[in-house]
């Protein structure tokens, strides 16, 4: 019997773990978005919409939805225009990295296809959806990684958020100058040392950064965004442990 009820307790704690609901969002284009809603593993009004990188998709952050789901955390995760399932054969990452002859050539295939236009609108999206699931009393954070923690900024400009995770998330002049609006939001920073445009504008919205509670968390070598997990292994737990202690209930 007690073998048993551990092997049930075993079961719902692995779905919890696991599952997440599959979203998808129109864009005001009808362009179809996809991404995952993972629902808290009790009532919350606490919520974090996760932003990946623009080499990777939303799967990136599976490990941590959970992690969060656990801590009391709903969240919402987005793929981009052209990335994972919100791809088409005329709007896919996947094929402009196969035809690009050049970095050059690369983001001028992005341009062209159009990619980061509608960034912007499909972040609201993704944003009102997590609102609407956590209702009159929302309290949401946004993690952004790499290219995502500048859609973060943006956002930022038109909501209220608790905090901000900025995950190699390098930033040019006009993007930081976005920031100052809000640099009085806590932040937390992660920046490899060796990986430099990202280190240095970070350093720099740290310094300028208005609320006392921000952090920059630096780690040596050059890994950007998903290797830090590998890196340290505890990093993840150090993203909860931000959010929880940035959150209003």
């Amino acid at each position: 019997m007690v073998k048993q009820f551990f092997l049930l307790c075993l079961m719902g704690l692995t779905t919890s773990l696991v599952h997440a609901e599959k979203i998808n969002l129109k864009g005001s284009d009808g362009f179809d978005l996809y991404g995952d809603y993972k629902a808290a593993s009790s009532h919350s009004s606490k919520g974090v919409l996760m932003l990946h990188q623009c080499n990777a998709d939303r799967g990136m952050y599976i490990d941590l939805a959970a992690q969060l789901a656990e801590s009391g955390f709903s969240s919402m995760s987005l793929d981009f225009r052209g990335f994972g399932e919100s791809s088409t054969q005329e709007m896919s990452i996947t094929a402009i990295r196969s035809k690009a002859k050049s970095r050059e050539h690369y983001f001028e295939l992005v341009e062209k296809a159009g990619l980061g236009s509608h960034r912007k609108n499909d972040v609201e999206l993704a944003y009102q959806f997590l609102l609407e699931k956590l209702g009159d009393e929302a309290s949401i954070s946004v993690i952004g990684a790499s290219c995502g923690g500048t859609q973060a900024v943006v956002l930022a400009q038109k909501h209220n958020l608790n905090s901000f995770i900025f995950f190699s998330s390098g930033m040019n002049d006009a993007t930081i100058e976005l920031f100052s609006n809000v640099s009085h939001v806590p932040a937390l920073m992660i920046a490899a040392q060796k990986d430099e445009y990202t280190f240095k504008s970070l350093n720099k919205i740290f310094l300028a950064a208005e609320s006392k509670k921000t952090r920059l968390l630096s780690y040596k070598g050059n890994g950007h965004g998903i290797p830090l997990f590998k890196q340290d292994p505890g990093l993840q737990d150090m993203m909860v442990e931000w959010f929880k202690q940035h959150s209003t209930d």
